[in-house]
């Protein structure tokens, strides 16, 4: 065969190919689908198929309700059989008052490695305040029932200090010490039917530690665990895929303190509000795009629905004035 021959075939077979690509995409394009059953798979799978029926509600959204101030104004007690409290190794700036009162009625008591030398300071803080200012002596707060981590925080007098608590090494270096206590606390809370953790967590400035605390709340929130950070000024946690509710103190709807959603880790395609002074209507969340920080409430009830998790923060306390007079330890 001549090469100008082979140009010619190879030329006619490209035009047939062409017209038989042009007639099959013509084709498809009426019918709307693929129509080997592999390419529909591809382009309609189970999860977009999950996700359509979830955000037309033919799947209805999960229902959550939320009571903060129970947490931190009211009842100090959060579920019927009580709650868990955890203390990191952090200076614990949350009003006194309402640390002992949660410690009170907490069903089991924690410290989480360095979080016993903070802990050991609040309780011998308590007892020289009571003593400086002749106050009648009052119960002792309750004992800790365990300490757990990898213990290169703890130090050798409050080791000696809480000689009878229990302690449970865990030595493990792919998750932190908080991560690691909670995953050591919930089979006994799932024993004694506890939901809800609290945690004293007042952060040291490291954007590090804040990450590694947030990424301890995807880890550990199931629907039998809630957990809450709980600092000087604020109270943090996560709201699943579904609906909530959330009652706000009506003191802190009055003097309009902040409150924020942020899409963490993931893009929230459909968020929508009530409730907040700036609303969100089927909105999409994403680092990168929209983020809601610095809102406020129009009412004492906020509905968040949101089809993935968001971390959800709110000022707690008009705290501010007295974190600034606390010498720093």
């Amino acid at each position: 065969m001549s090469p100008g021959c082979g140009s010619k075939v190879v030329l006619n077979w490209m035009r047939r190919s062409g017209q038989r690509a042009l007639t099959e995409g013509r084709r498809l394009a009426r019918v709307g689908r693929p129509t080997h059953p592999a390419q529909h798979r591809f382009f309609c799978t189970k999860t977009t198929i999950g996700f359509r029926q979830q955000m037309d509600h033919t799947i209805p959204p999960k229902v959550y309700k939320w009571t903060p101030g129970d947490l931190i104004s009211e009842n100090f007690k959060l579920g019927d059989n009580g709650h868990v409290c955890v203390v990191l190794n952090r200076q614990i700036q949350v009003p006194a008052h309402v640390v002992t009162l949660l410690w009170k009625n907490a069903a089991l008591r924690c410290a989480v490695d360095g979080g016993s030398n903070h802990w050991r300071n609040f309780v011998v803080d308590q007892v020289l305040s009571k003593h400086s200012k002749d106050e009648p002596a009052s119960a002792p707060l309750e004992p800790l029932d365990v300490i757990t981590g990898d213990f290169d925080s703890i130090t050798e007098e409050t080791v000696d200090f809480f000689k009878t608590t229990p302690k449970i090494h865990t030595p493990d270096q792919d998750a932190t010490d908080f991560t690691k206590a909670i995953a050591v606390l919930q089979p006994v809370m799932a024993q004694r039917k506890i939901q809800d953790v609290v945690v004293f967590h007042d952060t040291s400035g490291r954007l590090d530690h804040v990450m590694a605390n947030l990424n301890t709340l995807y880890k550990s929130q199931k629907d039998n665990c809630n957990v809450f950070l709980l600092s000087g000024d604020s109270v943090t946690w996560l709201l699943r895929p579904g609906k909530h509710t959330i009652k706000v103190p009506v003191d802190l709807v009055t003097t309009q303190r902040w409150c924020s959603l942020m899409p963490v880790g993931a893009t929230a395609h459909n968020v929508t509000t009530t409730g907040l002074k700036w609303n969100l209507y089927h909105a999409q969340m994403e680092f990168g795009g929209m983020v809601s920080t610095s809102n406020t409430y129009a009412t004492e009830f906020v509905q968040v629905e949101t089809d993935a998790n968001l971390i959800w923060s709110m000022g707690a306390y008009e705290f501010e004035d007295k974190v600034r007079q606390m010498p720093k330890s």
